[in-house]
């Protein structure tokens, strides 16, 4: 029985140069609970920010659906990654989707942890490293060494703060830096350090662009003018000239980063959540929380507090940029991948 099993849609896809787009799973088994919204969220939060989301369905199952609903919407096919029983899914259908969901709850699996898990028949979420893993091993299935996946995600994972007292940098950043694809986030995930962790995308050779944006985005929260400035793009064919660019012309061999920011109208107020962030990181420190067991423990609670709108963003988020990657894809399979002058 082999290890890596690859969707019949995604590996016909890949034969014919089609767009894909890779989606990482973590969310629906860590980030996110299979639950109903909870009792106490705020419901009018939820349906401002993602119009027609049953409240009484299970919140990981409903998103798996309308992410990749959102992929094709845009004219791609999605390839939801995930560990099933030890062995590695690129794509999935429903049964095996109701199995993530089902006994995969709390687990995730990083590209670090990736063999350890398939070793031991886990059934996990991938995480964005996780999923970098399966773009390489996608785009190795590709006669055509030009078609380049593209990896749709919420936020990337990056340098915690309080890195200086206790080094804790997320393995999605070493994957970036080595991995031929295309990223679509909504900037780093909001308990980082944002500047650390565009000082080492830049360090490890990942351009980072901005979807009509010249600020690094702040994931749920609204983006002030202080945040770093990053380069701003407008079209697509802007992306496909400078992705030829860093892969082909230069030979590249790290991702390039789009980070498309979420509709300002729904975001949280930037301060207020960065001042519950930090009140909520020592809490984590109190309890000893280290690791994999600090981000559910930190995530979790900011939903509490926030009465679900954290969630209500981190949804309209992740489905804007599905959709967006879902665009995306199409370009860069496209035989008009844009060489020249910029």
């Amino acid at each position: 029985m082999t290890a890596v099993v690859v969707h019949t849609e995604v590996e016909a896809a890949i034969r014919d140069h089609a767009p894909v787009v890779v989606l990482e799973s973590a969310v629906l088994t860590t980030g996110l609970p299979d639950l109903p919204w909870a009792d106490g969220w705020d419901r009018e939060s939820l349906a401002r920010a993602v119009p027609d989301w049953d409240p009484d369905a299970p919140l990981a199952s409903q998103l798996q659906h309308r992410m990749e609903r959102a992929v094709r919407d845009h004219g791609a096919i999605p390839c939801t990654t995930a560990l099933i029983n030890g062995r590695l899914h690129l794509g999935i259908d429903d049964r095996t989707a109701k199995t993530l969901m089902q006994e995969g709850v709390g687990n995730k699996v990083a590209s670090t942890s990736l063999a350890i898990g398939m070793g031991s028949g886990l059934t996990a979420g991938t995480t964005v490293s996780g999923a970098l893993t399966c773009c390489r091993l996608l785009s190795g299935r590709a006669e055509d060494s030009s078609w380049t996946p593209v990896l749709a995600t919420g936020g990337i994972g990056g340098v915690h703060r309080g890195w200086t007292e206790r080094p804790d940098i997320s393995a999605d950043l070493m994957s970036l830096g080595s991995t031929k694809a295309c990223v679509v986030s909504a900037g780093s995930k909001s308990i980082l350090d944002m500047v650390a962790t565009l000082e080492l995308l830049e360090t490890i050779s990942v351009p980072v662009l901005g979807w009509t944006t010249d600020r690094w985005p702040s994931f749920t929260s609204r983006t002030p003018e202080s945040n770093p400035s990053i380069t701003p793009i407008h079209d697509l064919q802007h992306l496909g000239r400078i992705c030829s660019h860093h892969w082909q012309e230069l030979n590249q061999s790290s991702a390039v980063l789009l980070a498309n920011p979420l509709d300002q109208t729904l975001a949280l107020d930037h301060d207020a959540m960065d001042q519950l962030v930090d009140r909520i990181e020592t809490m984590a420190t109190e309890q000893g929380l280290v690791g994999a067991d600090r981000t559910p423990f930190v995530l979790g609670t900011i939903a509490d507090q926030t009465a679900g709108q954290s969630v209500a963003a981190n949804l309209a988020l992740l489905l804007g940029n599905a959709a967006r990657a879902g665009e995306a894809a199409c370009m860069l399979a496209g035989p008009h991948l844009v060489r020249g002058d910029d």
